[in-house]
């Protein structure tokens, strides 16, 4: 059977072919050397044209939804009322709300399905990307800004703080671990049912739809996923004709919405503010050209559905058929023009079937942005980006150990704070950083998320104060940033036989301390990607670390890993250094068409390198143990920096509890103060946890008080020094 689209689809669900970064498809990989086997193909599949889950929860509607349909109506009216303004945009950013229900399987939280609180938030980041054309980023097209953004929710339905995301135990519904969401009779759970008790996905969550764009993250839709092989459902959203239902909202698979590349997730969140397919209507198969009633959009045949394939031909410049005279401004901010009369006035729109996908349109931003100011207008009044009370203020950044003249982003994840990643801003909310290595003028900056470019030397506290209508909240992180003017020691080169390609296997992420990098399994030119001088780690000798790598193989054979660190700086990574320690952290291998998590603990040996920028590579290899020094088959590396110091208090500054010197109030709540016998003047202090560890510093003490509000309960350590001495005394933070 064919699939008939509608003209609005009220559900979008849309069929990818490759989980892929690159975009490429999945291709036969040579072998380098003719006795082993060649790494089998992946054929690209094209979309299943007898599925359509969106046919399924449209004509549902429609039949038994008499308001529904009514609206349904509407929204059409709506779309070719405002589908030809292509107006330069000058008013002002509109935010929405969500909340993020993430629907797992019973795991830890940050494992499996169970996704952590920086996954969920790096989701979001990456849907502003494309929604608000973000430069330097994957939504960097020639279209347009939507001028529209999301943030998670900060106040919840009871109005305390929320970070907007709602973890959702499913473990105990069968039907949804084994198949996961069901849109065309798969076996898995229903995706809303208005009777019966609870027995659909949104059923066992949702927060007030007028407040809240509800977002549920789930593993598989029709027991099918991103690594499953073949066509797949990425996910679907409804129109805003059911604005304030209780089914409304957007259900995306967990790999759709973790993957930097896929623009999935900006797709559906196109359809939930009215816009259509481009090819609405269209039926490749006896090709019947589509259109979405948009002006600066061409009629045209789905690009997917071109045969020979186009899917990923991003440059391709064969006519458009359906309509060859097309030319039109599509971004009016800054006056491009599409009018090629081929298939790239069309291939490269969010809202087709396309692996090119990179812009909206301003006509495609009027539709959007009147459905926000129309149907869905309640979320621009709801109070669930208002803060209720001040911030606990905490930030993170890329790395802790910098090359000199290296820059480094930073990302506010203070609760009770709205944050799209945009520092775009909010009303009567500001924020201050301020970078201080003691020495130089300190850099500061207002922004949300800064990014910094350190050029002086020296190791840098860094202060994040958040100030709203309830009051104003300041962290301090001592020693956070260390700046070394240290030449890297460079490394021995690797390379792959088969490179400048996705073969959908290798690492995916990895953590290590404060080091926490979401990777790609493209496979680059040099098979090498150099993060050592911007994504680092700072280390103390004898302190014992956790690492973390997640990684998957590919069908037709395993996958294997290894860490290595240079802790003797050498430029190699040996079994046994010159100090005669094994540089191997980690080693591991999956079988085929799995993934692996293995972790280990990792503690820097006394004979380490110290105060310097050690090279941490993360190499994997498809079906054999990669080549660390030389030529492999399809490895991939990724090198990441390791500064190793002492940086922790001794045991004698422990036993210390200084009497020339008094803190008042002991206990502390927010602030301390500090008394001397003899007035003398504090020029720096440090603050240590129970462990020794320093966790806030000051470098250029001018008061003899300070704030502790954002430090959790517990016993520190203070150390004060003055022009002639240092003295340590102990302190219980409540």
């Amino acid at each position: 059977m064919r699939t008939n689209y509608c003209f609005l689809l009220i559900v979008f669900t849309i069929l990818f072919f490759s989980f892929s970064v690159s975009g490429q498809t999945l291709k036969p990989l040579s072998s380098s050397n003719n006795s082993e086997k060649e790494i089998p193909e992946v054929k690209d599949n094209a979309i299943n044209p007898d599925f359509c889950g969106t046919d399924f929860f449209h004509n549902k509607k429609m039949k038994n939804d008499a308001q529904y349909k009514a609206r349904h109506k509407q929204t059409i009216q709506s779309i070719q009322r405002v589908g030809n303004q292509q107006k330069r945009s000058v008013n002002g950013i509109m935010q929405v709300p969500v909340v993020v229900h993430v629907m797992h399987k019973g795991e830890a939280v940050g494992t499996g399905t169970n996704i952590s609180d920086e996954d969920v938030r790096r989701g979001i980041k990456y849907l502003n990307n494309y929604w608000r054309k973000i430069a330097d980023s994957k939504g960097n097209g020639d279209g347009v800004d939507m001028k529209i953004e999301f943030a998670l929710a900060i106040q919840d339905e009871s109005g305390n703080c929320t970070n907007g995301i709602d973890r959702v135990d499913m473990s105990g519904v069968p039907a949804y671990v084994s198949d996961g969401v069901n849109s065309e009779e798969s076996g898995g759970i229903d995706d809303y049912s208005s009777g019966g008790g609870v027995n659909s996905l949104k059923e066992y969550s949702i927060w007030n739809p007028t407040k809240y764009y509800n977002v549920w993250i789930v593993d598989e839709i029709d027991n099918n996923n991103c690594y499953s092989g073949g066509s797949y459902t990425g996910g679907y959203a409804y129109f805003a004709s059911a604005h304030g239902r209780p089914y409304d909202g957007s259900v995306v698979l967990i790999c759709s919405y973790l993957n930097e590349s896929s623009s999935t997730w900006a797709h559906e969140m196109g359809h939930a503010f009215n816009l259509p397919h481009t090819f609405n209507g269209d039926d490749p198969d006896t090709n019947t050209c589509g259109d979405d009633g948009i002006t600066d959009t061409p009629e045209h045949v789905r690009t997917s559905g071109i045969d020979p394939s186009i899917y990923r031909d991003c440059d391709n410049n064969d006519a458009n058929t359906c309509d060859p005279t097309f030319n039109q401004v599509t971004n009016p901010d800054t006056g491009f023009r599409r009018n090629t009369g081929t298939h790239q006035d069309h291939m490269h729109n969010y809202m087709d079937y396309t692996g090119c996908a990179t812009e909206f349109t301003g006509g495609q931003r009027a539709v959007a942005r009147d459905a926000l100011n129309g149907r869905r207008a309640s979320f621009l009044t709801s109070p669930a980006l208002t803060p209720p009370a001040t911030a606990t203020v905490d930030f993170i950044s890329e790395g802790t150990s910098i090359c000199l003249g290296s820059t480094l982003a930073f990302t506010d994840v203070s609760t009770c704070t709205p944050n799209s990643y945009t520092n775009e801003g909010y009303d009567d909310v500001t924020f201050l950083w301020t970078f201080d290595n003691g020495v130089d003028t300190p850099y500061t900056s207002t922004d949300q998320n800064p990014t910094i470019t350190f050029n002086n030397l020296g190791t840098y506290g860094v202060t994040l104060s958040v100030t709203n209508p309830q009051g104003r909240k300041s962290l301090t992180k001592a020693d956070h940033i260390i700046v070394s003017s240290a030449t890297v020691t460079g490394a021995c080169t690797i390379s792959s036989t088969n490179n400048d390609g996705n073969f959908n296997n290798g690492v995916t992420n990895i953590s290590f301390n404060t080091l926490n990098n979401m990777t790609t399994t493209f496979i680059p030119d040099n098979a090498l990607q150099d993060f050592i001088c911007i994504k680092s780690t700072a280390v103390n000798v004898g302190t014992t670390y956790d690492l973390n790598v997640n990684y998957k193989s590919r069908p037709g054979g395993g996958q294997y890993l290894e860490v290595w660190i240079d802790w003797d700086n050498s430029g190699s990574f040996d079994t046994s250094n010159s100090n005669g320690i094994n540089e191997k952290v980690l080693a591991d291998n999956i079988a085929e068409n799995s993934s692996g998590q293995p972790s280990v603990s990792v503690t820097p040996p006394d004979t380490a390198v110290r105060n310097t920028i050690l090279r941490m590579r993360v190499i994997s290899e498809y079906d054999k143990s990669p080549v660390m020094c030389g030529n492999g088959r399809a490895q991939r590396a990724d090198d990441y920096g390791v500064y190793v110091s002492n940086g922790i208090l001794s045991t004698t500054d422990l036993s210390k509890s200084d009497n020339r010197f008094k803190i008042i109030p002991n206990p502390v709540q927010d602030y301390l103060n500090i008394s001397l016998d003899n007035n003398e003047a504090i020029r720096a202090y440090q603050i240590y946890d129970i462990s020794g560890k320093e966790i806030m510093s000051n470098l250029k003490m001018t008061k003899n008080s300070i704030e502790v509000s954002g430090l959790s309960n517990g016993f520190y350590f203070l150390k004060i020094k003055t022009d002639t001495k240092e003295m340590t005394s102990k302190f219980i933070k409540k």
